[in-house]
């Protein structure tokens, strides 16, 4: 047996005597290429090196990297998928190339692992016409020339051996690789099926580096050629040791066999542990490099894979499971292979049991309701209800409609879903669907936005367009939509809300209302008051200059806004939504910290100081990479193009952005923050105002305060103080009501059930303290026979609200509450509520 860290350190021992300069492993996050999920191949850590856009530290590399692979993730669970896993790999950025690369591969597999000859196949590229790339004969040459028998060779296209990109651009070209018999299976002959099954892939011995992908089915080539070679160490060590599943490595097994020590699973043992196994790593390595958990981007593929694992934590009815225990033992038994494991420990566990502890009740509740009935069939509003009330994921409850065999109306339930979406996001100045008129004007050429510099411009029609998206040849008096070859109106986008302004010309005078871009097409939404103009014609735009500038200060606020936010609660705050309006901005970020009013003070105090400080702002074009390796804030949910904008405030604030801003940041005046809450799990929202709109919202808390103060005869700064004197004060007089369980009215029944009809008002907190106390169930009445409370004792596995519906269905009310306490309103009379109940108790026996 061989182990997985001698593979290691025979790896890099034999690449460093044949002169490989051994580097550190990268990040598993990107750090200079937003539109690259993860980390998912050794080379995409360093791609620039094959493109000449940095310089190497030695032409000659080799390093162990941690890669992610998202796209396995539904096939985890099988003997040989993994999301995570460590590739071995060596490079020549225009060193050597094809031949000296396979003769490396052979040394080492042959002469250094002791791999049998006769166990060995290698596959060769066979040719690409369309981009004339030919049978790659001088791989073949040079294994037949090593000692690979030419019976041994194969021949695979583009599909099996052309690698690359790593993204959706970059270095690519064909490859060679090498494959391990393991003698079960049909054997292969010459011209006959190659069963991957038997021969298994255990290294790419070298991606030929010849061409970069510009864009779908664009080609061209490198200023040099390169070789990256690859190998999975868990397959490698897989087929090394005889073994016959990836779980039964020494990087895997470990884990592997804690968790069946701590659970017992009733149904797809292997499976499950797999699952639970593979996840569970992946997580501890995204989390050691303190990203953050998210519904989108990064953060939403540790969440996924949390989830899966509570899911079948729940499924097998292990309610009272901790899975964090699994992550520790990960991260003391593997710290070794990853420092960061131990320096990051502390952020990776709290961070996932806060996800397991917000998530194992989600999962809980949404499994109540699914196995509460005997369905037949998940109807589509049944699981729209699950997903949008209880925040059961779609997917889990499509899984358990499999597993007890049941159909779920899928099509229903994303038709909900789409027009949930529409109502969120409906606009009440849209009177058009957004998506028709952007299939209008598909193909048309594209809007030149001069708006940066100039606020009025003589634009041309190009388009016209009635309000009920017909095609016009003139304008008609009224609502138009208008298509212009060039503008200086801003159309609504990267959060931030369109420009109004007015159209002017001969005898044309209107308003446009609101502006939206597609594919670089603006339409603009005008109310023409008099006159017209046809497609052809130019007519003058002007930008409303008011506007614009209060929606100006607004947005470079929200980059002050974010770079005082990292400075409060670390660097590892992104941007996770926002809305600029000429009134007020809307900032969500990513925080899981309480805010308090002393974190408000200290932003607002940050960002006013950079606005006092009159930072000019500077703006350039750069390319994507130059931008964010020199620092520039991206927006991995963003699409951005070859060109980049970025937009900076001195050295507080550099942020790739297309909107429109100050030229130094005194213009803002003053900021504001109104209001401060929680928008979602781990997701924070800040509202906040600038300049004058800031200035009146100040005056008014300020007149509302002196007002206050006069009241209570006392100064402002005393008016905290003075109103917390007045309410313990109140508290301390206030005489509180304590129910004598004798005056109660007790239902014969297996567990306490109580009932007490009030001549008085009584609270929700008298109610459940008297659940408690009888530990049981206790119901207050109003005499009036209006107003029913249920509470529950919290050790009963009960549910306050699902009893009381019951009763108020018998008595035509309606109510609502939770688990612990309800509340409802009926109109029967007293008797009729009393029966009624004391019936529903009675026959709980």
């Amino acid at each position: 047996m061989i182990s997985s860290r001698d593979i290691i350190s025979k790896f890099l021992n034999f690449f460093k005597k044949n002169d490989h300069l051994i580097i550190n492993g990268s990040s598993v996050i990107p750090k200079n290429d937003p539109t690259l999920l993860y980390i998912n191949a050794g080379m995409a850590a360093i791609k620039n090196y094959f493109t000449g856009d940095e310089v190497p530290p030695s032409p000659q590399l080799c390093n162990v990297q941690s890669c992610i692979r998202t796209i396995d993730i539904d096939d985890i669970g099988d003997r040989h998928h993994l999301t995570s896993f460590q590739m071995l790999g060596s490079w020549s950025i225009g060193a050597y190339f094809k031949e000296h690369a396979i003769e490396l591969a052979y040394d080492f597999l042959v002469n250094h692992l002791n791999i049998p000859l006769s166990k060995l196949y290698v596959s060769v590229f066979n040719g690409e016409p369309s981009i004339n790339l030919p049978f790659d004969t001088e791989s073949k040459n040079a294994w037949i020339k090593v000692g690979i028998p030419e019976d041994h060779i194969v021949s695979f296209g583009m599909d099996d051996n052309f690698w690359g990109p790593a993204s959706e651009t970059g270095p690519c070209g064909p490859c060679t690789e090498v494959f391990y018999d393991t003698g079960i299976g049909p054997e292969y002959a010459r011209g006959k099926f190659f069963d991957t099954k038997r021969y298994v892939e255990i290294w790419n011995a070298g991606v030929f580096m010849m061409l970069n992908k510009n864009a779908p089915g664009s080609f061209s080539e490198l200023p040099f050629k390169s070789v990256d070679t690859g190998a999975g160490l868990e397959r490698l060590s897989m087929t090394l040791n005889g073994l016959n599943s990836v779980y039964d490595t020494d990087l895997l097994l470990p884990i592997k066999n804690f968790i069946e020590s701590k659970f017992e699973f009733e149904n797809n043992h292997d499976r499950n542990v797999r699952i639970l196994t593979d996840h569970l790593r992946t997580v501890c390595l995204i989390l050691s490099e303190r990203q953050k958990i998210s519904n989108e981007g990064r953060g939403y593929i540790p969440r996924k894979l949390i989830r899966k694992c509570i899911v079948i934590a729940h499924k097998n009815k292990k309610d009272n499971y901790d899975l964090s225990d699994v992550i520790e033992f990960i991260i003391e038994n593997f710290k070794d292979m990853n420092e960061k494991f131990s320096i990051n420990k502390e952020y990776i566990v709290s961070e996932f049991k806060l996800e397991q502890d917000r998530f194992s009740d989600v999962i809980k509740l949404g499994f109540e309701k699914l196995n509460s009935g005997n369905l037949r069939r998940i109807s589509g509003e049944f699981a729209f209800d699950l997903a949008t009330t209880y925040g059961m994921p779609f997917e889990v409850i499509k899984d358990f409609a499999i597993e007890h065999r049941l159909e779920v109306d899928e099509k229903k339930f994303n038709d909900l879903i789409e027009n949930h979406k529409k109502i969120s996001r409906a606009d009440s100045e849209e009177k058009v669907s957004e998506n028709e008129i952007f299939k209008k004007i598909s193909g048309i050429q594209k809007t030149q936005f001069v708006g940066y510099s100039c606020l009025e411009h003589e634009c041309r029609v190009l388009k016209i367009f009635s309000e009920d998206l017909e095609e016009l040849q003139t304008s008609i008096e009224g609502k138009n939509i208008l298509v212009l070859d060039s503008t200086p109106i801003y159309a609504r986008c990267g959060g931030q809300e369109s420009d109004e302004g007015t159209i002017f010309g001969n005898n044309l005078d209107g308003v446009i209302n609101l502006a939206l871009k597609h594919d670089d097409v603006i339409v603009h939404y005008c109310d023409i008051s008099s006159g017209n103009v046809s497609v052809g014609q130019k007519i003058s735009v002007k930008v409303d200059k008011n506007k614009r500038v209060a929606t100006s200060n607004a947005h470079s606020a929200t980059h002050l806004l974010q770079s005082a936010l990292k400075i409060v609660f670390g660097n590892d705050v992104h941007q996770q939504g926002s809305k600029v309006t000429a009134n007020c901005l809307h900032f969500d970020f990513n925080c899981n910290e309480k805010i308090t009013r002393d974190h408000i003070r200290k932003i607002e105090k940050l960002v006013n100081e950079n606005i006092c400080k009159n930072l000019s702002s500077k703006i350039t074009e750069t390319s994507l990479n130059d931008a964010v390796k020199n620092g520039a804030t991206a927006l991995f949910s963003e699409k951005y193009g070859d060109k980049v904008r970025v937009v900076s405030f001195g050295e507080v604030s550099k942020e790739l952005c297309g909107g429109t801003h100050v030229s130094s940041t005194g213009q803002i005046g003053m900021f504001i923050i109104q209001n401060y809450e929680s928008v979602g799990k781990g997701i924070k929202r800040i509202t906040a105002f600038t300049s004058m709109k800031a200035l009146e919202y100040v005056q008014s808390v300020m007149s509302s305060a002196i007002e206050s103060a006069a009241v209570l005869r006392t100064s402002i700064e005393k008016l905290p103080k003075e109103i917390s004197n007045k309410i313990s004060f109140q508290k301390k007089s206030h005489t509180v009501k304590k129910i004598d369980t004798s005056s109660l009215t007790f239902i014969e029944s297996k567990i306490p059930y109580a009932y007490k009809v009030f001549e008085e008002d009584f609270s929700s907190g008298l109610v459940k303290e008297t659940a408690e106390k009888i530990k049981g169930v206790f119901v207050a009445i109003s005499k009036d026979g209006k107003r029913i409370s249920l509470a529950k004792c919290k050790k009963l596995d009960l549910n306050a609200k699902e009893i009381l519906d019951k009763i108020l269905q018998k008595l035509d009310g309606r109510g609502g509450g939770n688990s612990e306490i309800a509340s409802g309103g009926v109109n029967s009379l007293l008797t009729e509520i009393i029966s009624t109940i004391s019936g529903y108790f009675h026959n709980c026996n």
